[in-house]
């Protein structure tokens, strides 16, 4: 073969598919439906992944999200767990005046059974 012939079915080539006639010329149209399935199975296969890509994408911010949240109540619940304690509650109870204070001695048992 030569430049001049390949060049002349390269020329027919995008001329039928211009005029929409290649799957005529290499005789494929009985397969018409097949092509169009194929096609169409490629659009949705695409879509999904996208759609999937999209999904596992605000799986990550929310995870990212949620290590905050985790944090941010570690922080709380320490807070808490400070206020709690004896000392503490002894602490704001003198700044707030009160009498009240932690016993200085076990208590005693009063009945037993």
């Amino acid at each position: 073969m030569n430049l001049k012939t390949i060049w002349h079915a390269i020329r027919n080539t995008l001329k039928a598919i211009r005029s929409g006639e290649l799957l005529l010329r290499i005789r494929a149209d009985k397969y018409y439906m097949h092509i169009m399935y194929l096609f169409l199975l490629m659009w949705m296969t695409i879509l999904l992944s996208l759609q999937v890509d999209k999904t596992l994408s605000r799986v990550g911010d929310n995870k990212v999200a949620l290590e905050r949240l985790r944090i941010h109540h570690a922080e709380k619940e320490a807070a808490l767990v400070k206020l709690h304690s004896a000392s503490a509650a002894e602490t704001r109870l003198r700044e707030l005046g009160s009498e009240a204070r932690l016993p200085q001695e076990p208590a005693t048992v009063i009945k037993t059974r």
